[in-house]
């Protein structure tokens, strides 16, 4: 009797977790729109002037445009965007698929709050930042979601 109710039990708890495809929707729901750096953070120091305020993120569906006047960042232009809402903390892979730097590939770590978006990653290298902070060549930025 025992072992049938703890398999009842188990069932039931299997059936209510979050399947990792609908969590990878709502997340992505959740960052669709404009969004505006508000801070960035290079190396530890705040990256200050025309490449933090003229930086904008448009995500429509899992494809990112790259906005921006500073010479630095718009040679980027488009990515994909393919996420992890399961992993802590959250992952995304962002491959750049037009701009002067199609091909390249960056992993890092994200987390979305309502109008806030946290993106953590490395520029120069392949390893995954661990941590929302922008120490040892990590970027950090703070994106806000645009007012209409």
């Amino acid at each position: 009797m025992k072992t049938r109710c703890l398999a009842v039990l188990v069932v039931g708890l299997l059936l209510a977790a979050d399947d990792p495809k609908d969590a990878k929707k709502k997340d992505l729901e959740k960052l669709q729109g404009a969004w505006i750096a508000s801070t960035l953070e290079y190396n530890g120091e705040k990256v200050l002037g025309d490449t933090v305020k003229e930086l904008k993120i448009v995500i429509e569906g899992d494809t990112m445009t790259i906005k921006s006047e500073a010479p630095e960042v718009e040679k980027y232009g488009k990515a994909t965007l393919k996420i992890d809402p399961t992993t802590t903390p959250k992952i995304v892979d962002i491959s750049i698929t037009k701009g002067d730097e199609k091909g390249t590939k960056f992993e890092a770590i994200y987390e979305v709050d309502k109008d806030e978006w946290k993106l953590c990653l490395k520029p120069f290298g392949k390893e995954r930042p661990a941590k929302f902070e922008s120490k040892d060549g990590d970027v950090l930025i703070v994106f806000k979601r645009e007012k209409k």
